[in-house]
């Protein structure tokens, strides 16, 4: 990479710790902001928080992908991060139902679907211009780039584990302080704004229709529910299924929580790297089988769950490393931010109900039982999509 493709990749990857940070936040809050916001719903109310984030980032990844094909990059990228900045500030300083009554809920409702707009978009640019700006070694790139999702992750974990350990002042103010912090990404679109520029491939391409491009859209959008489902019955699922299911103290499935997501930086990384030589295709594959049989160890494992994490941590992310490179080479560069951004956030108009079938599932088998059915089925989705589809390795869109 060139010094300003430098900016674009390190630009991007920030951003999008930063976006990740807010889901970690809404999801290892998720057994909190239920007692405070959904008191009367249960496992439902830890869900409905993540599920309204979720649906929503379609309509961002379309929104502002078309924007980033048609206006820049870099300008919609500003954008995004400022704008779910604010909302999850709005969000560390909402008062609770307790307070205010149904309006609470209400209110985060809005804050979240809002979030999911925003955070959809924020694929959009993040993952195109990153991506545009690499010429050798995209996979390890790509690996580098979704591992960012972790880092959000991870992030939040510690500062959760580390606020748990007083229960009632993570209950009182402690979570807000989890939330507080996103806010962070309003200073780095300062960094964001003065170092990066748009690829040379973007500025040098025919602009047309974006619409027009998206064919590969039907079997890209197969994968990405797949590997969606995936995620949304496994590491997104995890802290309720401890907190809310297992009734593990804040403290443990916070720690657990935090091992599993470290665990899978590397794993991602490694994926990644292997994919520049085996291909996207292939080393997702494996990955999915590696990650199903990991799943299965873990939900149906009993007593010390340290060891059982850890594989299904570093098994699970193994698949869904290849996605910013994949994406991005089965589009054309006039449509890619579009199709990219619509193809990894559309998932979630049939992924984002994975927790809400987990919960009824859940009425005929346990809970364990349900989680690894619904993961298993996003599993074979993912499978099927990629067979269908080609390997973008040596030959894709983007010229390497």
């Amino acid at each position: 990479m060139k010094d300003r493709s430098t900016f674009n990749f390190v630009g991007s990857y920030l951003s999008w710790i930063m976006d990740s940070y807010d889901l970690g936040a809404v999801v290892i809050t998720a057994s909190i902001l239920e007692k405070l916001y959904y008191p009367s719903l249960g496992v439902l109310g830890a869900i409905l928080p993540v599920v309204f984030t979720v649906m929503f980032r379609p309509l961002g990844g379309f929104i502002f992908g078309f924007l980033s094909d048609t206006r820049g990059r870099k300008k919609v990228l500003i954008f995004t991060v400022l704008g779910y900045s604010f909302s999850i500030g709005i969000t560390a300083i909402l008062p609770t139902y307790y307070q205010i009554g149904i309006v609470a809920p209400l209110i985060l409702s809005l804050l979240r679907i809002f979030q999911g707009i925003f955070i959809g978009g924020d694929v959009s640019s993040s993952f195109t211009i990153s991506m545009e700006s690499v010429n050798r070694h995209r996979g390890l790139a790509s690996g580098i780039m979704q591992s960012g999702t972790l880092v959000g992750f991870v992030i939040v974990d510690m500062l959760f584990t580390e606020l748990s350990a007083n229960g009632s002042f993570l209950f009182s103010l402690g979570w807000r302080i989890i939330f507080a912090v996103g806010v962070f990404p309003a200073i780095l679109a300062v960094f964001i704004r003065s170092k990066m520029t748009e690829p040379k491939i973007y500025l040098e391409a025919e602009k047309e229709n974006p619409i027009r491009g998206l064919k590969p859209v039907f079997q890209t959008i197969l994968v990405m529910i797949g590997f969606w489902i995936m995620i949304y019955a496994g590491p997104q699922f995890i802290p309720i299924y401890l907190g809310t299911v297992l009734h593990l103290p804040a403290h443990e499935y916070g720690f657990l929580a935090l091992i599993m997501n470290l665990i899978g930086i590397p794993s991602m990384i490694i994926s990644g790297m292997i994919s520049d030589y085996i291909g996207r295709k292939s080393m997702s594959m494996f990955g999915l089988l590696i990650g199903v049989i990991t799943a299965l160890n873990l939900y149906t494992s009993s007593g010390n769950l340290i060891l059982p994490i850890l594989l299904f941590g570093f098994g699970i992310n193994l698949p869904s490393a290849i996605t910013p490179a994949y994406l991005a080479e089965r589009f054309k560069t006039f449509s890619r931010a579009t199709g990219v951004g619509f193809s990894y956030n559309g998932a979630f108009i049939a992924a984002g109900f994975s927790q809400v079938f987990i919960s009824l599932l859940s009425y005929l088998f346990p809970t364990s039982t349900s989680a690894f059915l619904i993961l298993l089925s996003g599993g074979i989705l993912a499978f099927a999509g990629l067979a269908i589809g080609p390997e973008t390795l040596k030959r894709n869109e983007l010229h390497a």
